[in-house]
């Protein structure tokens, strides 16, 4: 009975990885890999997270530019850019170099890293800004701090949904990456 029901749980574990697999390129190479990890190391940020939140906002499309004019990679709005530039002490910052892989990268890890500074590390409100803005994220919290423990309580349909996604293909890579490190072992 042990047998039976460790291979249902196998095959059942088996699907659930094609299925990620399929939905988000679980264990696709990442052509973007020494820059996310370059960005994360000197800025802090897990390059799992980075990942992912390069995966929901542009699918690895470094070419992707928004309706709404948010650029590249980690899909940041020139205004933001331009901010970060300053910030860093970028002085022959254009918005043309937002286009550049490097530079998107470079900014949007940054970006994340004050976010999740900014607030302590809550991963919901700090990806919650990364979409939809600090000030709208303030208002929500606000209203109802209950924002920043339940992704249920943000009141933005596509910042409900771009949280949880991002969440939940983080916590996918990481358990790739867990399993990765059992099979080197």
């Amino acid at each position: 009975m042990k047998k039976v029901i460790t291979v249902v749980i196998l095959i059942t574990m088996i699907f659930f990885l094609f299925y990620l697999e399929k939905k988000i390129g679980l264990f696709e190479k990442n052509p973007y890999e020494n820059y996310i990890v370059k960005y994360s190391n000197r800025f802090g940020v897990d390059s799992l997270l980075v990942k992912a939140v390069m995966k929901k906002e542009s699918n690895l499309n470094p070419n992707v530019v928004s309706d709404k004019n948010a650029v590249g990679l980690m899909q940041l709005m020139p205004k933001t850019a331009a901010k970060i530039a300053n910030q860093l002490g970028i002085t022959n910052y254009s918005d043309k170099k937002l286009k550049e892989i490097e530079i998107n990268v470079m900014f949007g890890t940054y970006y994340l890293q004050k976010l999740l500074n900014y607030y302590n590390n809550n991963l919901i409100l700090a990806l919650a800004a990364y979409n939809a803005g600090i000030g709208n994220v303030e208002n929500w919290y606000r209203e109802n701090p209950k924002v920043g423990k339940k992704i249920c309580k943000i009141p933005f349909k596509e910042t409900k949904y771009y949280v949880w996604s991002v969440i939940f293909t983080y916590k996918a890579y990481k358990e790739v990456e867990k399993l990765k490190n059992i099979l080197k072992s």
